[in-house]
């Protein structure tokens, strides 16, 4: 059986800037050079009490965030400061943090085992530990890393990197990783290490001499790289990071919570709209109207902390304008649920208690109800996963067979409320997908000669008892309270499914319907997951985003390439839940996790944009249309001399890093805190703050602050950390104030509390570091990256300035990486400056009717109504410029319009490699102002004017290029912005802005 070899593009602009980002932090640190070793000398990335220098960092950030637009959000680097594991050490230890935040499906995994490689070769660094949060994770590493292993040969020479799965039983390979002198991943759950039980702080004859487990990691001074970080906040998971002794940790997430040194962000916002995810559409399924039941539905969604104490999420029937709606409600201890419903059916229901502990919602009554109830199984609910079911077989035979052609092997993938359900053979979900199978595969060819059993397989958590039948069993316990047998059977769940990744893409695999209960929620997913059917009741167990992130990444084919066709990438939710209900929840979770909201999932009910045949089939669009799709070559004149001109004058004005030692000795105290509330009026506080520290050093200060002010911020102290004020009370002898996560302070007491905190001290040497490094061959690694003849490299090298290339023996990995992006950042202007566009006969193989289908959908997409101009009735917008493009110019000038279209994304103008192919706008034809001349035109919608102000340079360069393609064919072509006027204009005209 043929199994797909997933194949990566090392070349993705949004990876590259988030590994350059981390890389970048250390620019001018010299690398860590490791002669001959001893078999039992441990190999570290520092010394034991050697510290990177914080100015040095400080200035590093700055120049990183400013250059991804990040915000500043303190004076200096914020580290993480405190004591190791209680009952293990009462030592402190002090590192400096950074947060990548990239979305999921974006390939966050890729991105840090990338880093590894960078941060080695750029600085010697050797010794690294991928901490993860669960068993699901954990193998997804494990399989990330085997399936990249050649790409990343193939990048940098074989380097030899090895893999450490720790396990608490194989403490022998410890030694191995503390000794080694090659690049070094270590695997670990946080949960191996987050206990003084645990066996990594035991001593074991499995190693020698007296260090325990543990030191043999803590003298590696490791990198720590946090996968999923927002897992790592509780003061037990911080000491145990702690307790390893890492030189510097990056945290990776797609929903960080504390975002420490931000140093690069892709928010959802950013995925969806540069296409690197799936576009999303849902199909709802819920019953309505029976709202006549005696028992109507009461189920937990969720229980939060808020800034008023518990809240419980219920998902209720509630009376809204006459109608009953279901809907989720926040209900606190006390309240009536008739009273914030207005249903009858709720009447004498009050909230008793809220344990978030348990997930429990106890009622005045004595009736609980836990997060993980289910609900009896009714004929509604069987006939909800029955629509739900058939739905996913249509949509899934449907997918397949319009992609079949193109080698796509379409995916489904169930999420499930009980294991029962399936794995019985009366399960009502087997049955259920059975019969629905059967009936739609008589119709679908590819289909008709595979039985239902062939095509659906379960992956779940199996116990195997001597002499009795297989067990399946259910693992939504939380991860703290999940035992070893718990975890073990997990792990057999998820290497069964990661042994299968690659394998279910292949077309010889029959497998296609995939059903899980908890399994799949993290840790892993398929690129070629088109359908997810949601058939779990309860929604707090398993997160939107967590479930639709198993389908997120972009289609491949049988090759193993990448599909960016924005028309192939839309995942299809089948939800148990109205489409505004699961829209509403999946925005919420968005902004739970402090991002902007994407836009919202489209909904699969609604109707195609449909084709105005009018416009379609008249003569003014066909014309137009073959205009632009008129056969064109490009020639490059470059001039060599010139361009050589151009790089080493760049270069000899660009600054290039030299080492320097900047190891500090770090010296720790103990600081204390005390503050107390002085005054209360106009809604502020008077707090005095003192903190004294065991070197005699005192701060105090008598202040008024209002509501959202944060004093770890004001005094630039991350030890202050939760005293965020949330809320003032003002009530004379009883006034009070109230923090974000420290409790409440009244009039005249004091709180008080001590922490272990990292000075640094003078550095004991600060000299620069050795005069010379052994050279590679830059030139050589100059032509493969910018394709320039070894001539062409050879006198750019020479026409630097002799200070600059002795730089290149002081740092020669900082000089190569500058040098050849800023040859190739002159090299891409120098080519979008100089292209020439010629005719050729015939036209590009554009078939009309497959670009511009009489039904389009835009799935994930923002649309207007058109109007009799428009090509279809709906169009698509991505942005607030092209919004008031379309209503205050294209649609409000009908008495001028003729036609106008957005591009469809298969539509590419053909541009150097070095600056990529384009996708225009807008095409519009449109009379002239006098009536008599019509114009046909190619406009693109920017937020400037001139394309020097554009966010991204290679924006300008590829306008650059597309201006010399449309006067080749003779079209009018323009950046404009929605505030032109008179936007119709040549560029060269007398223009009128406003």
């Amino acid at each position: 059986m043929s199994k797909i070899t997933l194949k990566f593009d090392a070349n993705q602009e949004h990876q590259l800037k988030a590994i350059d980002s981390a890389v970048r932090l250390f620019d001018g640190l010299p690398a860590v050079e490791t002669g001959f070793q001893m078999g039992d000398e441990i190999v570290a990335n520092a010394g034991e009490m050697d510290f990177i220098d914080e100015d040095f960092l400080n200035d590093n950030l700055d120049m990183v965030q400013s250059a991804n637009g990040i915000k500043k959000t303190s004076l200096s680097p914020q580290w993480d400061d405190g004591l190791m594991l209680e009952g293990v050490s009462d030592e402190s230890w002090r590192y400096p943090q950074f947060t990548v935040e990239m979305e999921t499906g974006t390939g966050k995994t890729y991105v840090y085992l990338r880093t590894i490689h960078e941060l080695r070769r750029r600085y010697g660094l050797r010794k690294f530990v991928i901490i993860v949060p669960s068993i699901a994770i954990y193998e997804g590493v494990i399989k990330s890393f085997d399936i990249t292993k050649s790409h990343f040969d193939s990048l940098y020479g074989g380097e030899n990197v090895h893999l450490t799965r720790y396990a608490g039983d194989q403490l022998s390979k410890l030694r191995g990783f503390a000794t080694s002198s090659f690049t070094e991943i270590m695997v670990m759950t946080i949960d191996a290490f987050n206990k003084a039980t645990n066996n990594i702080f035991k001593p074991t004859e499995k190693l020698p001499g007296e260090m325990l487990p543990y030191q043999y990691i803590q003298k590696t001074r490791p990198v720590l790289i946090l996968d999923e970080s927002q897992n790592y906040r509780s003061d037990k998971s911080r000491q145990a990071l702690r307790t390893l002794k890492p030189l510097f940790s990056i945290n990776y997430s797609a929903t960080p919570i504390d975002k420490p040194n931000m140093i690069y962000c892709l928010t959802p916002v950013d995925a969806f709209k540069m296409n690197l995810v799936k576009k999303i559409e849902v199909l709802g399924v819920v019953e309505q109207f029976n709202y006549n039941q005696p028992q109507m539905r009461l189920a937990l969604y969720d229980i939060k902390l808020t800034a008023y104490g518990l809240a419980a999420l219920l998902h209720v029937h509630v009376h809204r304008k006459g109608e009953i709606v279901e809907e989720i409600v926040s209900f606190r201890k006390g309240d009536d649920l008739y009273e914030k419903t207005g249903n009858e059916n709720y009447r004498g229901i009050v909230i008793a208690e809220i344990d978030k502990a348990n997930n429990v919602v106890t009622f005045t009554n004595e009736e609980r109800l836990s997060l993980h109830d289910e609900g009896p199984l009714n004929l509604a609910k069987e006939e909800i996963f029955r629509v739900q079911i058939d739905n996913t077989i249509k949509y899934h035979f449907a997918r397949q067979r319009e992609l079949l052609g193109r080698g796509i092997k379409v995916l489904s993938l169930f999420f499930i409320d009980r294991v029962a359900n399936f794995v019985y053979e009366d399960g009502l979900i087997k049955r259920l997908f059975d019969e629905a199978y059967d009936k739609h595969k008589r119709s679908h060819p590819y289909f008709r000669g595979w039985s239902a059993e062939e095509v659906r397989e379960g992956y779940f958590a199996k116990k195997r008892t001597k002499n009795l039948p297989d067990e399946f069993v259910d693992t939504t316990i939380e991860e703290e309270k999940k035992t070893a047998a718990d975890k073990s059977l997990e792990k057999a769940a998820y290497e069964l499914i990661m042994k299968d990744k690659e394998r279910l893409l292949s077309f010889d695999e029959k497998v296609c319907f995939i059903f899980a209960h908890s399994a799949l929620k993290e840790g892993w997913d398929n690129p070629n997951v088109f359908q997810i059917c949601t058939l779990n009741q309860t929604k707090s167990e398993t997160k939107k985003r967590q479930e639709i992130g198993r389908g997120l990444r972009l289609a491949v084919d049988q090759n193993g390439e990448r599909v960016t066709d924005d028309q192939v990438n839309i995942l299809t939710v089948i939800a148990n839940e109205s489409y505004e209900s699961y829209v509403s929840g999946l925005q919420n979770e968005y902004q739970e996790a402090g991002d902007a909201t994407p836009p919202p999932p489209s909904n699969a009910h609604k109707a195609f944009a449909a084709r105005n045949d009018r416009v379609f089939n008249g003569e003014d669009f066909r014309r137009f249309w073959g205009r632009l799709c008129q056969r064109t070559d490009y020639q490059i004149n470059v001039d060599t001399e010139k361009l050589i001109e151009l790089c080493t004058h760049k270069l000899n004005r660009t600054p290039f890093p030299e080492p320097q030692i900047v190891i500090t000795k770090g010296e720790f105290v103990m600081v204390d805190y005390r503050l107390r509330l002085l005054e209360v009026k106009a809604r502020m506080c008077k707090l005095e703050i003192i903190i004294t520290d065991t070197n005699n050093n005192v701060q105090q200060q008598q202040t008024w602050f209002h509501p959202g002010k944060d004093l770890s911020r004001h005094l630039n102290d991350p030890n202050l950390k939760g005293f965020r004020i949330t809320g003032i009370v003002q009530q004379g002898d009883e006034s009070k104030v109230i923090f974000s996560d420290r409790g409440e302070l009244a009039l005249g007491e004091m709180v008080r509390f001590q922490k272990k905190s990292g000075l640094k001290t003078d550095p004991i040497a600060q000299h620069e570091a050795q005069t010379t490094y052994p050279v590679f061959n830059i030139i050589d690694r100059a032509m493969r990256e910018t394709q320039l003849t070894r001539r062409t490299i050879l006198h750019i090298f020479k026409g630097l300035d002799e200070r600059i290339k002795r730089s290149v023996f002081k740092n020669p990995e900082g000089f190569t990486s500058i040098f050849i992006k800023t040859i190739r950042d002159v090299l891409a202007n120098h080519v979008a400056d100089r292209i020439q566009y010629t005719l050729k006969d015939g036209l590009e193989a554009y078939e009309i009717e497959a670009i511009f289908p009489e039904l389009q959908k835009f799935p994930q997409k923002e649309l207007l109504d058109g109007s009799a101009a428009s090509l279809y009735d709906q169009v698509q917008v991505d942005s607030d410029v092209e919004r008031r493009f379309v209503t205050n110019r294209l649609n409000a000038e009908t008495d001028k319009m003729i036609c106008y279209f957005k591009f469809p994304f298969k539509f590419r103008i053909n541009m150097p490699k070095v600056i990529g192919n384009y996708n225009p706008d807008w095409g519009i034809i449109r009379w002239d102002e006098d009536g008599a001349i019509k114009l046909e035109l190619v406009r693109e919608t920017k937020g400037s004017i001139d394309p020097n102000l554009l966010q991204y340079q290679h924006e300008k360069r590829k306008i650059q290029c597309a201006e010399a393609f449309f006067a080749a064919i003779g079209v009018d072509y323009r950046q404009i912005t929605d505030e032109v006027a008179e936007w119709w204009k040549k560029k060269s005209d007398n223009i009128k802005l406003f």
